[in-house]
């Protein structure tokens, strides 16, 4: 067995390898971008998370509530229809009262 690995004593003649110019006049490459676009690649590049913007108040505190389902459903789909959060459904009925 040879342990030459096809590579011999022999040098590899270059001597008529040239590299071909590169041409400047053909039509410019697109970019990899459109390329990808066009075979249908979908880019895995994070998608940049927004941080929420909390307004300026008080503290928060948790109430829970134990009240017949037909009240909860109630207040849920009051909820639902003004798009306010159960705390904000709450302070505005307490202003509505009067408290």
């Amino acid at each position: 067995m040879s342990k030459d690995l096809g590579f011999g004593k022999t040098k590899l003649d270059l001597s008529g390898f040239e590299p071909q110019p590169k041409a400047a006049d053909d039509e410019p490459l697109a970019s990899a971008d459109a390329v990808a676009e066009k075979a249908g690649f979908v880019s895995r590049e994070p998608v940049e998370r927004l941080a929420r913007v909390r307004k300026p108040a008080e503290p928060y505190d948790t109430a829970y509530i134990r009240a017949p389902v037909s009240v909860i459903n109630r207040l849920k789909a009051y909820c639902n229809e003004s798009g306010l959060s159960y705390g904000q459904a709450l302070e505005e009925m307490m202003r509505k009262a009067g408290i």
